[in-house]
């Protein structure tokens, strides 16, 4: 008789296995290490740290809802144009009306009506869906600067009506740490409690594939692009909550942030199978912390641009060879 060969997995590959999945906390455990020995400490001070809390918390937010676009398959390159759309344009209606919950009413209801035709279009246009998102970043900051005109930031303490502040060192903090506990738990339940997650992976994977398996491919498109603007509507309230301007170069780097984050948080960016909800957490935690190294180190905007560029080639490059041959034709 023929010997029947095992398919369990051998030792090496279980241990191959465990390695990959701790790679995203051994990389923001190495990135947090070598920035505090090059920044001989510095970069641990209290005021740098809440500060680097509140930039993270606003990537997560945006990241953690993205891992549901990237997950089901699709490159979304707009999103940093579309929250500042959405922000300049709540914070103009803030200003005429004085009343924060228009704000937070018009930000949310631009994040998900943009959700929506991206949705849509994904669905039913049968164009590369990452040239789409490129051109539509484009076209919303031109929008900025036409609706701003000859002004380049507005500020909320032009309001008609003095909009509420929070004060204080802890106030906008904790509101940051609430948003992000109660949509990260949202999304961990919808990723990996419910059906949607298993669609959405199965889409990554393969949507000729999902499509015969009875799943509503429309559907669940749209679902993504819907849970990813509201993401992206907290991350676009918090921001202006902070700062309390807005302009043409709000979240200006927001998009590759996202970007950069998911792929340090080990998400695969074909989606699929491997993609992982965490991912959006720990890269946003890698990513914020490498980017404030790099201002403490004192390097010039193009030079942090170049490092995070290959820093986000060299990690795709290394995680491709994990899933490259798994892939199934799409």
């Amino acid at each position: 008789m023929e010997k029947t060969i095992s398919k369990e997995k051998t030792p090496s590959k279980l241990n191959a296995q465990k390695i990959s999945s701790l790679a995203p906390i051994i990389g923001l455990v190495l990135v947090v290490v070598v920035f505090t020995i090059l920044t001989q400490g510095q970069i641990l001070q209290k005021q740098i740290l809440m500060n680097m809390v509140k930039d993270g918390i606003v990537t997560a937010l945006a990241a953690i809802g993205a891992v549901f676009v990237f997950g089901a398959g699709y490159f979304d390159m707009s999103m940093g144009g579309c929250v500042c759309f959405a922000t300049v344009v709540g914070a103009m209606a803030g200003i005429a009306t004085g009343s924060m919950t228009v704000i937070i009413l018009v930000v949310f209801g631009i994040s998900l009506v943009f959700g929506f035709l991206k949705g849509l279009f994904a669905s039913f246009v049968n164009v590369p869906f990452f040239i789409f998102t490129i051109v539509l970043g484009s076209v919303m900051s031109s929008m900025v600067i036409t609706i701003l005109g000859t002004k380049s930031i507005i500020k909320l303490s032009d309001a008609k009506t003095e909009l509420p502040k929070l004060d204080g060192q802890t106030t906008y903090p904790m509101l940051c740490l609430i948003c992000l506990i109660v949509f990260f738990l949202v999304c961990v339940y919808l990723f990996k409690l419910n059906s949607l997650g298993s669609k959405v992976k199965n889409l990554g994977g393969n949507k000729i594939a999902a499509k015969q398996s009875g799943i509503n491919s429309t559907a669940v498109t749209i679902a993504v692009f819907m849970l990813s603007s509201v993401g992206l509507g907290l991350a676009s309230i918090l921001t202006m909550l902070r700062t309390r301007t807005v302009g043409t170069g709000t979240a200006g780097s927001l998009g590759n942030d996202i970007m950069v984050a998911l792929v340090l948080g080990g998400m695969p960016l074909s989606g699929g199978p491997k993609s992982k909800i965490s991912a959006g957490l720990i890269g946003a935690a890698t990513i914020t912390f490498l980017n404030y190294g790099l201002q403490q180190m004192q390097m010039t905007a193009g030079t942090i641009q170049m490092v995070r560029g290959i820093v986000f080639i060299v990690v795709v490059f290394i995680s491709s060879f994990s899933y490259r041959g798994k892939l199934l034709p799409r």
